[in-house]
């Protein structure tokens, strides 16, 4: 995220039985989500902290869609549809996130296991770094 200038954030929070998202959007669609298992301030503060220099807006009908798809993926039900990501992927990161998409609700795979999924065998530490710096946990598990 070095260098990267985040002009306007509209944030708000959805709590899910013990766990709380924060989640931000721009005006391209999704822009992060941010779990919590405390009981932590609401979205503005925990984003005011990540993103200094952005400004931040409560706002849950720019979050609606982003809301929608984490929710979706909480209680595993299809979304109707996916949020628009204000993301860029890599060729690399694009398929790792597919591929652990892809993974039925309720089963795992390891890092090596998605490696070979998306054609990298020898890959497991690449996967883990796709999935470490991974800005949407729940939509992309």
């Amino acid at each position: 995220m070095a260098g990267t200038i985040v002009p306007e954030l509209y944030c708000s929070s959805l709590r899910l039985d013990r766990l709380t998202a924060h989640l931000a959007c721009t005006r391209k669609g999704a822009f992060r989500v941010g779990l919590s298992l405390k009981n932590v301030p609401g979205s503005l503060d925990f984003f005011r902290k990540r993103f200094p220099g952005a400004f931040l807006r409560k706002d849950e009908r720019m979050t609606r869609p982003l809301a929608r798809a984490v929710e979706a993926a909480f209680f595993n039900t299809p979304p109707v549809t996916g949020p628009a990501l204000d993301a860029v992927f890599t060729p690399f990161q694009e398929k790792v996130l597919r591929a652990v998409a892809g993974i039925p609700f309720g089963q795992t795979r390891t890092y090596g296991e998605v490696a070979r999924m998306v054609g990298t065998p020898g890959g497991a530490r690449a996967v883990g770094q796709v999935m470490g710096s991974n800005r949407f946990p729940l939509i992309f598990p």
